[in-house]
C-alpha cells in the first residue's frame, strides 16, 4: 500500500541516477591536484534538488555552496525535503532560481554541470554564453566540469530498465523498491537531437509514466572542446572510468584520456580550466 500512495519524482531520481560521493571525490580530487590546495566553494548549476550542492557543505565546515536551477519546482523540493535536515550547514548552502548563463559571485573554486543538464542548449551561441558566464564566475585556477555521453547506443530508440532497492529520501521519508526505466525515445542526427525519458515502474504494478522528459541536443567532445577554448579557457580535459578486463566491469576511477574507445555507450567528465 506504501509504495501505490508514493509518487515522489524527484525522490526516485536520486536514487535512480545520483552518485552524490562519487561525483563530489572526483571534483575535489581533480582540483586538488591541479592547485595543491582543497576547493572550499562550489556552485552546482542546473542543480535541481541540489543533491551535490548540499553534500558539498555537508564536506567540510569551511565548504560553502551554491545551487542554481531556472526550477522553482525543484528548488522548492529541495528547500522542504534537504535542507531542514542537512544538520550543520545552516547559511552554507544557497539556492538561487536564475539563469546559469549570467555571472555570479562568490567566484567558486569549482562549479559543476552534470547528468548531461547542459545539453539543453540547442544552439552552440547558447552554450558558448553559458562557458563564458561559468568562466567569469569561476576563482583563479577554478575548473568547471561538465559530463557527456556517446557511443553506437547513444544514437537509436532504446529502453533500459534497472532495479533499484528500497531506501531513504534525504528527509528520512522511506522510498519504496522501484525500477527505473530510461527511454531514448528518438534520435535525429541532422540536429543531434534526442528526445528521452525517465519512468518509474512500482513493484505493486504502478508506474510514474514520463517522470522526466528531455529534449537535448548532443554535443560530440571536439565541439565541446572548441566552444571551451573560445570561451576562454586555458585547458580542457576527457576523463573517463577505467575498465578491469579481468572482472569484466568498471573500476569506479576516473583516468585522464588522450583518446576513447567507441563503445557501444561511454561517459566522459570534461574539464575545462580557467
Amino acid at each position: 500500500m506504501r509504495s501505490r500512495r508514493y509518487r515522489d519524482r524527484h525522490a526516485f531520481y536520486e536514487v535512480a541516477v545520483q552518485g552524490v560521493d562519487w561525483d563530489l571525490d572526483f571534483l575535489e580530487r581533480l582540483f586538488r591536484g591541479r592547485n595543491g590546495r582543497k576547493a572550499r566553494v562550489f556552485r552546482e548549476d542546473f542543480c535541481s534538488t541540489a543533491a551535490l550542492a548540499t553534500a558539498w557543505a555537508q564536506r567540510h565546515p569551511g565548504n560553502l555552496a551554491w545551487g542554481v536551477d531556472i526550477d522553482p519546482e525543484p528548488l522548492a523540493w529541495a528547500r522542504r525535503h534537504r535542507l531542514p535536515y542537512a544538520r550543520g550547514t545552516e547559511g552554507r548552502v544557497t539556492l538561487v532560481r536564475g539563469d546559469v548563463r549570467r555571472v555570479r559571485r562568490p567566484l567558486a573554486d569549482v562549479t559543476c554541470a552534470l547528468n548531461f543538464s547542459w545539453w539543453v542548449f540547442h544552439r552552440r551561441a547558447d552554450l558558448l554564453a553559458y562557458l563564458k558566464a561559468a568562466r567569469a564566475s569561476l576563482s583563479r585556477g577554478g575548473v568547471l566540469v561538465l559530463n557527456m555521453f556517446g557511443g553506437a547506443k547513444a544514437e537509436r530508440p532504446l529502453v533500459e530498465r534497472t532495479r533499484k532497492s528500497a531506501g531513504n529520501g534525504p528527509d528520512g521519508e522511506p522510498v519504496p523498491a522501484f525500477t527505473y526505466v530510461w527511454e531514448q525515445r528518438r534520435f535525429e542526427p541532422i540536429e543531434r537531437r534526442l528526445l528521452a525519458h525517465i519512468h518509474f515502474e512500482l513493484r505493486d504494478g504502478s508506474r510514474l509514466s514520463r517522470a522526466f522528459t528531455y529534449d537535448w541536443r548532443m554535443y560530440t567532445l571536439p565541439e565541446l572542446r572548441d566552444a571551451v577554448l573560445e570561451a576562454g579557457f586555458r585547458d580542457f580535459e576527457v576523463w573517463s572510468e577505467g575498465w578491469d578486463a579481468a572482472a569484466h566491469t568498471h573500476t569506479g576511477r576516473l583516468h585522464l584520456r588522450r583518446h576513447l574507445d567507441n563503445d557501444d555507450c561511454w561517459i566522459a567528465y570534461c574539464a575545462a580550466w580557467k
